[in-house]
């Protein structure tokens, strides 16, 4: 690299010295300049604020509703919220005697009410819910008569496992058969070679 060239962060720039501004005691202090923007634009709102809460102190006076002339920030913002609601109401009223009424959009879905007495009640199953609960029904009713050997499938599965175990036990037999033979002719072979030797 070369020199007095740097390796710059993804999305940043150059980083320079703070805002530095002298502090009471004369030393260099770092001062947020965000933060100060900030801190004036609300004072700058509170001005605002301040001049449309005098103003409407003012045409309350004029109307000749008494009001305190020193009112907390709380109470402010409580008048405010008040007037508007009031203004709400009284366009609100003014739509409902002129206007025509306002027509539901049908498809937005609204949601089961449901009250504390129709808790306890029998719910109606929807179509779809009563035909998973009928095919559960069914198939726990085919599976106990399969159990029971009722069923064709059943009889078809007790079946071909009797001709499975009539094939396994000839199977078995014949083979007992031949491992006698097969001994007996072992024993036949031992007692002629022994009849050899003595001869």
């Amino acid at each position: 690299m070369a020199r007095g060239t740097f390796k710059q962060k993804r999305g940043g720039g150059r980083n320079f010295s703070r805002h530095l501004e002298l502090n009471e005691e004369g030393t260099a202090v770092a001062v947020d300049k965000w933060g100060r923007r900030e801190k004036e634009e609300e004072e700058e709102s509170d001005d605002e604020e301040e001049e449309s809460d005098e103003e409407e102190e003012e045409e309350s006076e004029e109307e000749g509703t008494p009001q305190q002339v020193e009112l907390t920030r709380a109470q402010r913002k409580e008048l405010k919220k008040k007037k508007k609601e009031a203004a709400t109401k009284a366009e609100e009223d003014q739509d409902e005697d002129g206007a025509e009424p306002l027509v539901a959009n049908p498809n937005i879905a609204s949601g089961k009410q449901r009250s504390l007495a129709s808790l306890d009640a029998p719910q109606e199953l929807s179509r779809r819910e009563r035909e998973e609960k009928e095919a559960k029904e069914k198939k726990e009713r085919y599976w106990k008569l399969h159990e029971q050997g009722k069923t064709e499938q059943a009889q078809a599965d007790l079946a071909r496992l009797a001709k499975i175990r009539a094939e396994r036990e000839a199977a078995a037999a014949k083979r007992k058969a031949e491992a006698e033979a097969k001994a007996a002719e072992t024993e036949t072979k031992r007692k002629e070679a022994m009849s050899k030797r003595k001869a």
